[in-house]
């Protein structure tokens, strides 16, 4: 969520391959923290949309269905050619596909020769046109905030103890856990707006590098 609760205007790759698949806000919010496609698989709850008037679509089709919405001009994708520089609208081209690579999902050469090719990290598509390609359910009411300002708001520990464990989660997977990732995953995993998670952050005494908890000395 946004500072001022409204949803996200982008989402990330494997964000928009759980829309594809599930057509659920809610868990595309779980997925906030995942890079690879192959993360997701671990993600519990993800279970393709079952309608009478649309073929499921699986976890591991989406990338192909993203691709192909891409390439059809229904869809932009945006990343940073060769991992680096802005994001920048990547030009289409029939050749490429979607595939991890590095820890995360990138768009690149179907080769195996991936890294000698030109490539693009980073990806990101607009939100709304996921929604508009892959429409949600007629019976399905999307989230507002004012569900979620409505919803029970988490205590200072319990945002504590989701940050805490996000950051060992990253760190075995060897992913970077540093302040705007940790907060960026409570903020997607409460609904909180940006500066009530951050107050809660800064209310706890931190290490130099600002991470993990300092623990205070008693006695």
């Amino acid at each position: 969520m946004t500072e001022d609760g409204s949803p996200w205007p982008w989402w990330s790759v494997p964000q928009a391959f759980v829309w594809i698949v599930t057509r659920s806000e809610s868990q595309v919010v779980r997925a906030a923290s995942r890079r690879t496609t192959a993360s997701l698989r671990r993600l519990t709850g993800i279970r393709s949309l079952s309608v009478p008037e649309e073929v499921p679509v699986t976890l591991a089709a989406a990338p192909d269905e993203l691709a192909q919405a891409w390439q059809a001009r229904r869809i932009a994708l945006y990343g940073r050619e060769w991992g680096k520089g802005p994001s920048r609208s990547i030009p289409r081209r029939g050749d490429l596909c979607l595939r991890d690579h590095h820890g995360e999902v990138c768009l690149g050469d179907r080769s195996l020769y991936f890294d000698t090719r030109r490539f693009w990290s980073n990806l990101s598509v607009r939100a709304d046109d996921c929604r508009r390609c892959w429409p949600p359910p007629v019976n399905q009411t999307p989230r507002t905030s004012r569900r979620l300002t409505a919803a029970r708001r988490p205590t200072d520990r319990e945002v504590l103890a989701l940050i805490e464990q996000k950051r060992k989660e990253f760190r075995a997977e060897r992913k970077k856990a540093g302040r705007d990732v940790l907060l960026r995953a409570a903020m997607n995993h409460f609904g909180l707006p940006q500066k009530v998670v951050l107050a809660i952050w800064n209310s706890e005494p931190r290490d130099r590098k600002g991470g993990r908890p300092r623990k205070t000395k008693t006695g």
